[in-house]
């Protein structure tokens, strides 16, 4: 049986997942902590520095095996200690999961699953998905493509296996082919048949990947532009366009075109680790055209967008991880996200704030129960559970 959320069809047996307690161990700011949570909403509050944000990636840790802020996990080592540890509960239909993650630097890191260790960080992925939404998110609007690709990646990697897997091939064989034309360009020698043993596989892996991002960026856009309504209360429309160089002819015959310069600059300039994704609003430039407001309104469409999708394809309710979302965005928006979030029964969320009551009382009204963690410099004082209303 299957029912209707917004643009996205959902299953009954939708399956529930949710962390129930994390602990740190001399990671960023926090020498030891433990957290106990609750299944519905968890707001962190403290002033900026204090330590809050930490226990998000802390959780995207165990979610997708690295930090979502650093991605070099050395530099998450509490100043003056040789190692983090990080270890979560999860409870799931079937019981619980211990999942643990420990980083010493020069060494390689340990990442394990009910105690057995992964010998590839990858099988992890998909198996308690998050979605995170975060100040830093507006990289996605002012950097180069390689930002945004990596969000197309990361969104596809948490439900398709296939695809991580010919994304790493495709690294392989792009690394190959760059190494080629440098050795050709270095030994001013060239030879055909070598560049196109790489050139057949980075034409097929490709043209794989190009077809699973195409098919997610088909489905996927109606469920973006009918967040951003509910959030923009329909102020003004927006558009998401995906740009690749497959779209246009034959891609083996422009990688042949692209020969000489390929060469010359001693790397591929054709494929798909040059694709792009093109936000838009009014059908200009969101970069240039949009207010901060209406790019914060984008970012957490696109966010929640993921959130609804990743759930529709994997059955599980990913953690919302939402931080500092009530900074640059109008009341009427803040007021249109919460009501958003409490209608479309999320699941597990956390949550950042400077303000001690806002959370609550915005949450109260829905009916939501609330735990609320104090934080001040790595201090941790849980308060009272905001009883759901009747």
């Amino acid at each position: 049986m299957n029912i209707t959320n917004g643009s996205c069809t959902f299953k009954v047996s939708m399956e529930s997942i949710y962390l129930s307690d994390i602990v740190f161990s001399q990671f960023k700011n926090y020498e030891e902590a433990q957290f106990g949570f609750i299944e519905g909403v968890n707001c962190l509050v403290g002033t900026n520095g204090s330590g809050k944000t930490n226990v998000l990636d802390g959780i995207h840790y165990l979610s997708k095996t690295k930090g979502y802020f650093n991605p070099i996990d050395s530099q998450n080592v509490q100043h003056g200690a040789d190692l983090f540890l990080i270890k979560g509960t999860f409870s799931t239909e079937e019981g619980e999961d211990v999942v643990s993650c420990a980083v010493k630097p020069g060494q390689k890191k340990k990442f394990t699953w009910n105690r057995k260790e992964y010998s590839r960080l990858s099988d992890h992925f998909g198996r308690y998905p998050s979605v995170m939404i975060a100040p830093n998110d507006t990289d996605l609007i002012r950097e180069g493509s390689e930002v945004r690709r990596k969000f197309l990646d990361a969104a596809i990697s948490q439900y398709d296996r296939g695809y991580l897997e010919n994304l790493m091939k495709y690294s392989k064989v792009l690394a190959q082919r760059n190494n080629l034309l440098k050795y050709f360009a270095e030994n001013r020698t060239f030879d055909e048949g070598s560049l196109e043993i790489w050139d057949e596989q980075m034409v097929n892996i490709g043209q794989e990947i190009y077809n699973t991002r195409t098919q997610f960026l088909s489905e996927f856009e109606s469920v973006f532009l009918n967040m951003y309504q509910q959030i923009s209360r329909g102020k003004e429309t927006v558009q998401l366009e995906y740009k690749s160089h497959y779209q246009d002819s034959d891609f083996a015959s422009q990688l042949r075109s692209a020969r000489d310069k390929d060469l010359q600059l001693r790397r591929s300039t054709h494929g798909v680790h040059k694709d792009d994704l093109l936000f838009q609003i009014e059908s200009h430039p969101l970069k240039r055209f949009g207010s901060q407001g209406q790019q914060k309104s984008y970012l957490i469409a696109l966010k929640l967008a993921l959130f609804e999708y990743i759930a529709n394809e994997t059955q599980k309710k990913p953690i919302l991880l939402l931080d500092d979302i009530f900074d640059k965005i109008d009341d009427h928006r803040v007021a249109a996200l919460m009501e958003l979030v409490s209608k479309h029964t999320f699941g597990q969320i956390f949550i950042t704030d400077t303000h001690l009551g806002r959370v609550p009382e915005l949450f109260e009204n829905a009916g939501e129960k609330v735990k609320v963690f104090e934080i001040n410099q790595a201090q941790v004082k849980p308060r009272e559970v905001y009883a759901e209303k009747k």
